[in-house]
């Protein structure tokens, strides 16, 4: 194993970005709504140009490792459903059973996963972060939103609910570039050498700024009250999720140990930053925004320790 204050000089950059981020809304050098901003371009414009390149310049065949997508997909929905039958135990609602299960079951692979995986492991580990997107993006948030959707018009069908949800997500940016890049790698067709430029000059801008933005949006989280119900989401995030990506390679042939260390370490990621928005939208917003600061805050310690752990060089 990795001496441990090895692994913390490799991850350590990463929490002193989003802990500047804090500092400087907290201190009002910065407004949280431009914040806000600054994560709105990494979403729409950093990290799907980062996306399409990472793919794009790989064969289909590299690409498509199906054995990633069935553990990762199968560990997350273990996650979710945990969650979603604790908070069934505790006489939740469908859409609050719902929301929990999605906290405890999606990560902010985006914002901070990206950044540590691509510090640890350089460009080869974005094959396995676009499949992580792809499970995260059309299998877990299309099943926690209808879900949730049906739980609040009562009579209302669960299938109607996920076809209503999925025309939203190929309007996703991400999921656009993924899309992309895929048929780019199936075809073997570059985009124009100065159009290039532009993609290579976009996916630099994603880590650091990323990073930053996050901080900036933790100000303001006050995570009084709920103590039950976000120790709850909090330990299916960082605890459970992974635990569970873990069990699945237990019971599956072995992947290549790139993508195992991977998987596991994005699974042991916070949960997203949108998880607040979405929470809002089914009148949780304070449950969801509370939730993030302990979750992003423990996750310092977690994710170090299961890096530290699994001996990544």
């Amino acid at each position: 194993m990795q001496d441990f204050t090895y692994i913390l000089s490799l991850t350590s950059p990463t929490f002193i970005l989003i802990l500047l981020g804090f500092i400087a809304v907290r201190f009002g050098f910065l407004e949280k709504e431009n914040v806000r901003t600054l994560a709105w371009f990494v979403v729409n414009f950093g990290l799907p140009a980062a996306m399409f390149k990472a793919l794009s310049s790989r064969s289909f065949q590299d690409i498509l490792h199906y054995d990633y997508l069935l553990i990762f997909g199968l560990g997350s929905l273990i996650s979710f459903l945990l969650l979603f039958f604790l908070a069934k135990f505790k006489n939740k609602t469908l859409t609050e059973c719902a929301l929990f299960g999605l906290g405890g079951s999606i990560s902010n692979s985006l914002m901070v996963g990206f950044p540590i995986i691509m510090q640890l492991f350089g460009d080869a580990a974005l094959v396995p972060f676009a499949l992580t997107l792809i499970v995260e993006n059309l299998f877990i948030l299309p099943l926690a939103l209808a879900l949730a959707d049906t739980g609040q018009h009562q009579g209302s069908s669960f299938t109607k609910a996920l076809l209503k949800s999925l025309p939203q997500l190929a309007k996703n940016p991400i999921i656009a570039s993924i899309a992309l890049g895929l048929c780019s790698s199936a075809l073997n067709w570059q985009p124009p050498e100065f159009v290039g430029r532009v993609i290579d000059m976009l996916s630099v801008t994603v880590g650091g700024v990323a990073l930053f933005a996050i901080g900036g949006m933790l100000v303001g989280l006050k995570p009084k009250g709920m103590l039950t119900d976000i120790s709850s989401i909090v330990l299916g995030k960082l605890i459970i999720h992974p635990l569970s990506v873990f069990a699945m390679m237990m019971l599956f042939p072995p992947m290549q140990p790139l993508f195992q260390n991977v998987a596991i370490i994005l699974a042991c990621m916070p949960m997203f930053s949108i998880y607040a928005v979405i929470g809002m939208r089914y009148n949780m917003g304070g449950l969801c925004s509370a939730v993030l600061l302990p979750a992003t805050l423990m996750a310092f310690v977690t994710i170090n320790l299961v890096i530290w752990i699994l001996g990544v060089q």
